[in-house]
């Protein structure tokens, strides 16, 4: 190999490692921003009859099966009111008119300006 080519090998090999590097940076920089990821519980279920945050706070662990089961249903919009607020939607949601089953997640609500 003559002595320009291996230079230019040599060289060629340091940029790629240097965009290696500066991938894995970037991979690394946007997992320590991303928020904790909770760890998912497929063995209890958390079964409640509100939609509201607080009270499925009170009953539910994050990462944990939630079944929503209202006492009475017809409001079709009750069951995507409660997936919206209480559902981690990266994962599956089922949904029915009278109920919901997912992972559980809680919110953070904002304060009214």
């Amino acid at each position: 190999m003559t002595k320009a080519l291996h230079i230019g090998v040599s060289t060629l090999l340091l940029a790629v490692c240097a965009t290696l590097a500066g991938c894995n940076l970037q991979q690394a920089a946007q997992a320590a921003a991303a928020p904790a990821q909770p760890t998912i519980d497929q063995t209890n279920l958390c079964e409640v009859k509100a939609w509201q945050h607080d009270v499925v706070a009170q009953a539910c662990k994050p990462g944990e099966k939630v079944v929503f089961l209202p006492d009475s249903w017809g409001n079709e919009q009750l069951p995507v009111i409660f997936a919206a607020v209480n559902c981690d939607m990266r994962f599956a949601v089922t949904i029915t008119k009278g109920a919901v089953t997912c992972i559980y997640t809680p919110i953070t609500p904002k304060k009214a300006p």
